[in-house]
This record gives structure tokens, C-alpha cells and sequence, in this order.
């Protein structure tokens, strides 16, 4: 009888530690993704940004981990039966949606480079091999012409405030004068162009060409379910708060706000009163730094007050897909694994952890927060400093 009982109590026990398992592995797949994006920072800082896409991002068993991510999230939703708590399900939904465009864009995406001197025409463009070097063409269905290249300055007469290319663009139904600047892009045909470069006689231009005609729609569709689904979340979460703690809540929000808004302001503030590249001459600079430098001002606040850690996620992928935005139509891809945003996913991850202690009741003990709180700030001060200092990228000129 003694034996049947331990039996039955070894056999429960090895089915809750099981379930256990499977409760977590969402996230412990999501943490190996932040450490393999961690890794590939300091690969491409080694070997190159190419090597890094061609062996980490790129790579089969990259997308894997990822598509192990959105099946094991998919399994842990439904077994918790979150359609019951639509606002819950279609934060995760949107994530899914943003790695669906991510997909598409992948597999269906085009990118390449061509040089214009001024009177010159092509519908040619150089793509990369597996090495990374410009050796393989593609050809545009239609003609790109650079008819004349100017640099714009400031009133100072010395500081750049644009590159400038005239060109026309001649396809099946005629011929059409475009400029394209920085931040101002060329559409045509689904194709997208892009300044780059200039030559330095200031005679030449260097565009890139991007094609991708499903994986930026999705991708796009994915951030604005991400948008209203934050808004659902953060409104349901306030109803079901006891009135005096509401009051309390918003308070301690208002001052975080008030305080955050204040800081990120004035770092704003200092960056524009600075020359700026032409590539920051956008409206983009303040909506995105701004945004950016709040959520990091609520994450550090979080590991005294939890309940700023969600506005500060929230507001974090905000910043994150903001940029994104900006990338896509400043550098021609809304997301190129730079350093600094992949740092800032990294960081993104991290900080979502305590947010599901729910399946996760580790987190549900104020001290295991905060010593998790006070580790995750590591990864804060790498994207804030660290990147800039130690990987450049990209962001170089922050």
C-alpha cells in the first residue's frame, strides 16, 4: 500500500515537473535567442556585418530557434486559454505577425546597390554573394537616371543639410522626374531607392534598391496590432486595479512620467541643438529618441517600482518599431541586425521576462524581482553605452 502511494506521488511529481518544463520553454527558447543576438554583436564587430548575417541572423538554424519560439508561444496561449483575454492574445498575435513579415521579407526580398555619375542611366543593380562582395546583378523594370547631384547646407554654408539627387525614371508608360534625398525616398514599380552615397567630386550618386513587396506590409501590419493591442492591455489592466491602488498608480505614474518626459526632453533638447547628420534631420529624431530614452528611464525606475516595468516595455517596443519605421525609409530596411537595435531587442526580451509571472512564478517574489531587475540592467547600460562604445554600427553617430 506504502509503495502504490509513493508511486503515485513519484508519478504526479514527474508530471508537474514536466508540465513545468513546458510551461517555461517559450522563454528559455527566448533567452537563447537574446544570447545568440548578444553573440552575433560581437561576431560582426570580429568578422563583419555580412559574416554575421550570412552565419548568425541568416542562418537556418536562427530562423529555427525563432519558429521554435512562435510554435512553443502558440501551444502556451492556448493551453492557457487566452482568448479569453483578447487584449492579452493579440499583444502575442502581433509579435507573430511582425516574425511572419520577417519571414516574408527574407525569402522574398530583394536589396543591391547601383553607382550613377551625373548623364548616366542603368536598370542594373549589384547584389552581394556569399562572400559579400557586390558581383551579382539584378535588373529593374525600369531606368534610373541621375540628371544632377547637390549637397544642401545649412545657412552657415559649411554644415551639410541634405544630399540631394535629381533623376528621372523612365518606365513603360513614360518618363518622371523624382528627387531623392535623405529621408525622402524614390517608389517606383514596387522597387524603392535609396541615397547613399556621393562621390567626392560631388558629379555621382550611390543608391540602394530595395524590393519588397509583401514582407514590409506585414511586418507594418504587425506593429499596428502591436500599437492597438498595447492599448487594450494597458486599459484592461487599469480597470481591474482597486480603486485606492488606481489612485495611488496613477500618481506614481504621473510623477515617473512628469520626471522621464523631463529627461528625455532634455536629451533630445542637446542632440538638436547639436549639427546634425542630414540622415537625423527628421521628424522621426524626437518621436524616436524621445520614446526611447523614456522607457529607459522607466526600466531603471522599475527595479524599486514594478509597476512601471510594463509602461516601460511598452513604451520600449514602441521606440523599437518607431525606429524601425525611420530605418525603413532613411537606410532602406526597416531592420538591418545593427547593433544598437539588436541590443535593444535583447533588452526587449530581458525585460518582458517578469511581465509573465503568471507562467513564470519566480518573479512573483519581490526580492527575485529585483535581483533579477538590478542583472537585467546590464543589458540596458550595453545598449545605451556599451553599443556606442564597443561595436559602433549604424547608430555610430549617437
Amino acid at each position: 500500500m506504502c509503495a502504490r502511494v509513493s508511486e503515485n506521488a513519484y508519478l504526479c511529481t514527474m508530471k508537474m515537473n514536466t508540465s513545468n518544463i513546458w510551461r517555461r520553454l517559450p522563454f528559455i527558447l527566448l533567452l537563447a535567442v537574446a544570447v545568440a543576438i548578444a553573440i552575433a554583436t560581437v561576431v560582426e564587430n570580429q568578422y563583419g556585418t555580412h559574416y554575421a548575417l550570412q552565419h548568425v541572423y541568416g542562418a537556418w538554424w536562427f530562423i529555427a530557434l525563432w519558429a521554435a519560439v512562435a510554435v512553443a508561444g502558440c501551444c502556451q496561449l492556448w493551453k492557457r486559454k487566452m482568448w479569453k483575454n483578447w487584449p492579452v492574445l493579440l499583444l502575442h498575435v502581433s509579435f507573430l505577425v511582425i516574425l511572419a513579415g520577417a519571414l516574408t521579407t527574407h525569402l522574398t526580398s530583394r536589396r543591391g546597390m547601383t553607382h550613377l555619375r551625373e548623364g548616366e542611366a542603368t536598370s542594373i543593380y549589384w547584389t552581394k554573394d556569399d562572400h559579400g562582395a557586390y558581383t551579382r546583378t539584378g535588373e529593374m523594370p525600369f531606368y534610373l537616371a541621375l540628371e544632377d547631384f547637390e549637397i544642401k547646407y545649412d545657412d552657415d554654408g559649411t554644415t551639410p543639410a541634405d544630399y540631394v539627387s535629381h533623376v528621372v525614371i523612365a518606365t513603360t508608360e513614360g518618363k518622371e522626374e523624382a528627387t531623392i534625398s535623405m529621408n525622402n525616398i524614390g517608389r517606383v514599380e514596387g522597387y524603392r531607392i535609396y541615397q547613399t552615397s556621393f562621390d567626392d567630386d560631388g558629379c555621382g550618386s550611390t543608391f540602394t534598391i530595395s524590393y519588397d513587396p509583401w514582407g514590409t506590409a506585414v511586418t507594418y501590419a504587425g506593429y499596428l496590432l502591436l500599437a492597438l493591442s498595447m492599448i487594450a492591455v494597458s486599459v484592461s489592466k487599469r480597470r481591474h486595479r482597486q480603486p485606492g491602488a488606481r489612485r495611488a498608480s496613477w500618481l506614481s505614474t504621473a510623477l515617473f512620467a512628469f520626471c522621464g518626459t523631463a529627461m528625455a526632453s532634455y536629451m533630445v533638447i542637446a542632440i538638436a541643438m547639436q549639427p546634425l547628420v542630414p540622415i537625423l534631420r527628421s521628424p522621426f529624431l524626437f518621436v524616436h529618441v524621445g520614446t526611447i530614452m523614456l522607457s529607459y528611464i522607466l526600466l531603471v525606475v522599475s527595479v524599486v517600482r514594478r509597476e512601471a516595468l510594463r509602461p516601460a516595455v511598452f513604451l520600449l517596443a514602441t521606440g523599437i518599431f518607431l525606429g524601425a519605421v525611420w530605418a525603413n525609409v532613411s537606410w532602406g530596411s526597416y531592420w538591418s541586425w545593427d547593433p544598437k537595435e539588436a541590443w535593444a531587442l535583447v533588452t526587449l526580451i530581458v525585460y518582458s521576462l517578469p511581465l509573465h509571472h503568471q507562467s513564470l512564478p519566480w518573479f512573483r517574489s519581490d526580492r527575485n524581482y529585483r535581483l533579477y531587475s538590478i542583472i537585467a540592467l546590464a543589458s540596458l547600460l550595453m545598449t545605451y553605452f556599451g553599443v556606442n562604445y564597443l561595436l559602433g554600427g549604424l547608430h555610430s553617430y549617437a
